[in-house]
């Protein structure tokens, strides 16, 4: 069996979103794809599980081995692992929309995210500015905004580094509130998230 281990949220749209994800993965894979969460106190023995942690900290280096571990389960490499892709979907995403002048990508923080961050960084799509602003950190995603507003100005697309809705996504929408930013779905809210996740779990040599 294989399982998407998120972190979980007090926010009732995180669950269901990890379960949706979950769902929709399984129909691409044409197999049962479960879900968890890192209050879970086991995981079904033997199953191959994938942590969805984008940066590189607590949860996938202490809290989701622990987990597996405990399970007598096998542990996948994190998304963190596959931040090439991650940046290309994400980017690929923007540049769906009509044609920005500044790609704002949002990250959570930029201490354990550097491999998202670098990825994101180069990238050079044309006839945009990319660059990277963080939730909690600086330069932060509402700094970024301001000196472009006093630079060359032109549309904003900002799209969330965030896997899923919830407190954090919260706080990004209101460091974009007061500026005309089109603000685009987390990550996980997308086809293209799934096909992903399904490819890397059909992929599996671990």
């Amino acid at each position: 069996m294989k399982i998407l281990l998120a972190h979980g949220s007090s926010d009732a749209r995180h669950a269901e979103q990890v379960r949706r994800l979950a769902a929709n993965v399984s129909e691409k894979l044409g197999e049962q794809v479960g879900c968890a969460f890192l209050s879970d106190e086991t995981l079904p023995r033997g199953a191959r599980v994938l942590p969805l942690f984008l940066g590189h900290g607590r949860h996938e280096m202490v809290d989701a081995p622990a987990l597996v571990e405990r399970s007598g389960a096998v542990l996948l490499p994190s998304l963190a692992h596959h931040a090439d892709a991650i940046a290309a979907l994400a980017c690929d995403r923007v540049m769906q929309q009509r044609r920005p002048d500044n790609a704002l990508f949002g990250i959570y923080r930029y201490d354990g995210f550097e491999a998202v961050t670098s990825a994101l960084t180069r990238l050079h799509p044309d006839g945009a500015r990319i660059v990277v602003g963080a939730l909690h950190g600086e330069p932060s995603i509402h700094d970024r905004i301001i000196r472009w507003r006093q630079g060359n100005g032109g549309l904003i697309i900002l799209q969330p580094m965030l896997l899923f809705d919830g407190n954090s996504m919260d706080e990004m929408a209101e460091q974009v509130s007061t500026a005309e930013v089109e603000t685009l779905p987390v990550l996980s809210q997308g086809d293209d998230f799934a096909e992903l996740i399904a490819l890397l779990l059909k992929t599996d040599r671990t």
